[in-house]
């Protein structure tokens, strides 16, 4: 079985971060985004399918000198197709049943019950749901006996169907894919999914978290979440405060590390305090205290640094 992971996007969010890298290749956890995504997929799915625009050469090179556990077919865009679009754009490599993600979002869903769901009911699409207060930012849906009947867009506050909004994760059958028009920029969810409703389309309502990981206080979040699934770090050079991961290669002395923080490779410090905060390759810093902050690659500091994202293209604070 076949998995489309949708990584096109800009990451405009996480600017000046994602100017030289791309969001999918940025790391929760010491891992890029995208990689512990293939990784994690259940062992029914064989292969992965990234639909890629911005970024291709990147993605191409990191996926060329790596082995992670599936085959991975990359699927340029020559142009944005949207997300319905970028799927359609994949088709060629379907043989049944696929999975759909978007690629900035960190979930606890259980894809495995979600597919024995699918099956069960012999539905056209899936759509996983999470329940939130403020749907109006969101695609809302109308659910009845599991059902899927109506499918709303990002609706103006009170008038939304429901409280349960479409959580980026789904099963679709190849007639879903086929009634995409091709080489066209179609929106799944604008565009497809209300067509579908009333007529095959299920919900599979999950909890435990769901996060959005484009902007800088989710991307930490996700971070933050990607811990419990790696492990609490340790090093000789370190007081270690709580959950935290530090990569085998940093140089740490005399440093508090801790809760909530992830240290990436090759970075030196020295009487530092970190908290809360993502640090990412070759950093260096010495006597600062870092709280809620990301920072790197490749960036000296020596100060205090609250609620702030550096990088070598700039500054933002958030």
């Amino acid at each position: 079985m076949e998995a489309i992971i949708l990584v096109g996007g800009l990451g405009t969010r996480l600017r000046p971060l994602t100017h030289t890298v791309p969001k999918p290749l940025l790391p929760l956890a010491n891992v890029p985004m995208v990689e512990r995504m293939v990784k994690n997929l259940p062992e029914v799915f064989d292969t992965a399918i990234l639909a890629v625009n911005y970024g291709l050469e990147e993605m191409q090179e990191y996926f060329a000198e790596r082995d992670v556990g599936k085959k991975v077919i990359i699927v340029p865009e020559e142009y944005p197709l949207g997300t319905g679009g970028a799927m359609r754009n994949c088709i060629e490599h379907i043989t049944g049943t696929t999975a759909v993600f978007n690629g900035d979002v960190v979930t606890s869903i259980d894809l495995t019950e979600m597919l024995e769901q699918h099956i069960k009911t012999k539905a056209k699409g899936t759509l996983a749901l999470w329940e939130v207060d403020d749907p109006s930012r969101f695609g809302v849906v109308e659910l009845k006996n599991g059902e899927i009947l109506q499918f709303q867009e990002k609706p103006e506050k009170g008038t939304e169907l429901s409280n349960l909004i479409n959580a980026g994760t789904y099963l679709l059958e190849p007639d879903v894919l086929e009634i995409i028009p091709p080489k066209q920029k179609i929106s799944i969810e604008r565009d497809i999914y209300p067509k579908v409703a009333g007529n095959g389309l299920y919900g599979f309502p999950f909890e435990g978290y769901f996060i959005d990981s484009g902007t800088p206080e989710s991307y930490l979040d996700a971070n933050f979440k990607s811990i419990g699934n790696t492990g609490t770090a340790s090093h000789s050079g370190a007081s270690i405060r709580g959950p935290s991961i530090i990569h085998e290669t940093a140089q740490l002395q005399d440093c508090i590390i801790g809760p909530n923080a992830i240290v990436g490779p090759n970075v030196k410090m020295e009487k530092c305090v970190v908290r809360n905060t993502v640090i990412l390759s070759n950093v260096v810093g010495y006597g600062g205290v870092v709280e809620s902050c990301i920072l790197g690659p490749e960036i000296n500091f020596e100060n205090d640094l609250e609620r702030t994202l550096i990088s070598p293209q700039g500054k933002l604070d958030f």
